[in-house]
């Protein structure tokens, strides 16, 4: 059977020899590779079970440190995801990876 590696996790990936493009679940074991980020739009859904609904009016106060010193003087005590994007207006989830078997990879 053929062999191919995921480009994201580097997990080795066997398929059938006459199957199409393949769209792959990264499982690694690190989050940081397994996830990606999305931005929230529309509306809000608790995906994450967090509880915390996203208001975009109020983005910029979300940081605790809004409206101090530390502010002023460029501190920033966000809440960031594992690939250091605000967690208040993204969601994660898992990484699919789309992988475009050529002619050579079917063989």
């Amino acid at each position: 059977m053929p062999t191919t590696i995921c480009p994201r996790c580097q997990q080795r990936i066997i398929f059938d020899p006459h199957s199409d493009d393949i769209q792959h679940e990264c499982n690694s074991g690190n989050p940081t590779l397994d996830q990606e980020d999305i931005v929230v739009i529309g509306d809000w859904s608790d995906y994450t079970g967090s509880g915390i609904k996203n208001n975009p009016l109020t983005q910029g106060s979300e940081n605790t440190l809004f409206g101090t010193r530390a502010a002023i003087e460029g501190e920033d005590d966000e809440n960031k995801t594992r690939r250091g994007l605000r967690s208040s207006t993204r969601r994660q989830r898992q990484h699919i990876q789309y992988i475009e078997l050529k002619g050579g990879d079917c063989e």
